[in-house]
């Protein structure tokens, strides 16, 4: 079989087979009528043995010995094969067919091509030819002489150069180049010369420096010693700044020690009534006791911090509406009412019970427990409660949940500085060691007195007491935020801004990562702005400001060019 020399070009076909960038040999007509494109197995995905390749140097070493008959017929050919062949032509003639004669499984074989085989180059090699490719000395010239801000560098040429300068600048074979002498802390001097580069090539540049996949998407510093040791332009530092700024990769991934600033501090109003507001949420699942039991529906009155617990066997809007009915029809119906952005809260069920009952609903932020930190911090304390109690006991935690609930009320709220039972019932509720006491002290015969002074006695101790818990938990809050804001900072967005937005990732509950860039449609506080997200299942969310982080877009794509040279 003979070889044959032709010139070779990198064409696009789109087809069923293949698309994308593919090495091509051109010769000027194929013997068979109507085929213009012969389509190697290598590309083809293994549909044609053995495999016809285009190489720039062929080795006639590597020949067929085995044939695939709709390809290549055979010399010798039976009626029955001349009927299902009718239609076949031999192309064999024209192109050096590499076969692979070695009898062994394909998992035993030496995977390395033959070395007079070129292996076409995949992925970001492709791209670097391409790049190197559309570069070259003539057009970077050409580019030079017409670019103005490169005019001074020019002007600069061939000027004298003193003992306190470390930069010239002179021509090669037509090119500009600088010539630059570094001059580390070491005391030892490097020369370096610089192609100055003019302003149509420096963003590919740029991306060969931040963006390749040799160039790792290192930080500012780097990527402007990496560009400086071979090419140079004016405001070369400013563009490196901006390409890697603008860079989505690096916006997305972030860095482990710089993190969003978080902002400052903004306590709930302190509420003066008890149950005007009160704040909800679902803890679990917990361990199956024996009743059926997996989960908890938490509650927390804003003003006097009195808890409840529900426990529940599934968290549905049908199930945590019962809880709530419970706790109403024992407390009455608060004003407002808080929860997060959960499933059960947001369905239009819970809304229409929430309207049939004059309650104000209100949603947090989406992934920031801050919003509720009460409720969040009581979590842990109920939940450490029961965890003693079930290793104390052995029993299951929902039997233990009454008596963890009353050690609670009963003990004093270090921001309130009174217990829930005092802030509500207006007493001290009578407990194991009342008993201990009264025994000790004997029954003492309390003094009798009608309704109307007790219930005016108690509503006065109940508003005083309820005045001195607003007054220490807002003196609490400010204290807090006194200690909160001292590494925070104020940033705000305005409607329309791009941000990135911290989500959890889809099917993992513990991990989390910035997505986007999103929109901004609205500020709706201080802290909490309303995103677009078209793309996710809330195309509309609620989101703190910690989970936000500004998009730089554009400046990658219009680096600075100032006319001076530095």
């Amino acid at each position: 079989m003979g070889t044959i020399s032709v010139s070779l070009h990198w064409v696009y076909p789109s087809s069923s087979i293949v698309s994308g960038r593919v090495r091509v040999g051109v010769v000027p007509r194929l013997p068979v009528d109507g085929v213009s494109f012969l389509l190697g197995n290598d590309i083809a995905g293994g549909r044609v043995v053995p495999v016809p390749e285009v190489v720039d140097n062929p080795d006639p070493a590597y020949t067929g010995t085995e044939t695939d008959r709709s390809v290549f017929p055979a010399c010798v050919v039976t009626r029955a094969q001349e009927r299902k062949m009718k239609n076949v032509y031999d192309v064999s003639s024209l192109y050096q067919a590499v076969c692979d004669p070695d009898p062994r499984p394909p998992n035993e074989k030496d995977k390395s091509p033959p070395p007079s085989v070129e292996r076409i180059p995949e992925g970001s090699e492709l791209e670097l030819v391409e790049l190197v490719d559309t570069i070259t000395k003539s057009k970077v010239i050409e580019c030079q002489q017409n670019d103005e801000s490169l005019q001074k560098c020019f002007e600069a040429v061939d000027k004298p150069v003193t003992k306190e300068s470390n930069v010239a600048y002179g021509l090669e074979n037509g090119l500009l180049v600088r010539k630059w002498t570094a001059r580390p802390s070491v005391g030892v001097s490097e020369c370096v010369y610089q192609v100055v580069l003019p302003t149509l090539f420096r963003q590919q540049v740029l991306s060969l420096a931040h963006d390749y996949t040799w160039a790792g998407h290192l930080g500012i510093r780097k990527t402007y010693d990496r560009v400086l040791r071979h090419f140079f332009w004016p405001g070369l530092k400013k563009d490196v700044i901006r390409y890697c700024n603008a860079c989505k990769i690096c916006q997305l991934a972030g860095k482990p020690n710089q993190g969003v600033p978080r902002a400052p501090l903004f306590p709930i109003p302190v509420v003066g009534e008890p149950f005007d507001r009160v704040m909800i949420d679902c803890v679990g699942p917990l361990p199956k006791t024996r009743a059926g039991n997996q989960f908890l529906l938490t509650i927390m009155c804003c003003a006097t911090r009195f808890p409840e617990a529900i426990p529940l066997r599934k968290i549905t809007t049908k199930a945590v509406v019962k809880g709530l009915i419970k706790f109403f029809t024992t407390f009455g119906l608060p004003k407002e009412l808080q929860s997060d952005q959960g499933s059960n809260f947001t369905s239009s069920l819970f809304a229409s019970v929430m309207r049939a009952l004059a309650i104000t609903h209100q949603t947090s932020s989406a992934y920031h427990p801050e919003s509720q930190g009460a409720l969040e911090r009581w979590h842990q304390t109920l939940k450490g409660m029961l965890k003693k109690h079930c290793l104390s006991a052995q029993s299951d935690w929902d039997e233990g949940l009454p008596f963890v609930l009353f050690a609670i009320r009963e003990t004093t709220q270090e921001s309130t500085g009174f217990s829930p039972n005092d802030l509500v019932f207006g007493h001290t509720v009578r407990g194991p060691l009342q008993i201990l006491k009264e025994q000790l002290l004997g029954d003492k015969q309390h003094t009798v007195t009608n309704v109307l002074d007790y219930v005016a006695k108690t509503r006065e101790r109940l508003h005083l007491a309820c005045e001195l818990a607003k007054e220490s938990l807002s003196a609490t809050q400010k204290r807090m935020k006194l200690r909160y804001d001292k590494k925070a900072v104020k940033r705000e967005f305005l409607p329309g801004d791009q941000v990135l937005v911290l989500l959890q990732v889809p099917g993992s509950s513990l991990s989390a990562q910035y997505c986007g860039p999103y929109t901004v449609e609205k500020c709706v506080s201080e802290t909490n702005y309303m995103v677009r997200t078209p793309e996710r299942r809330h195309p509309l969310r609620l989101c703190h400001i910690n989970m936000l982080k500004e998009y730089r877009n554009g400046d990658k794509n219009k680096p600075v060019h100032p006319s001076g040279s530095s």
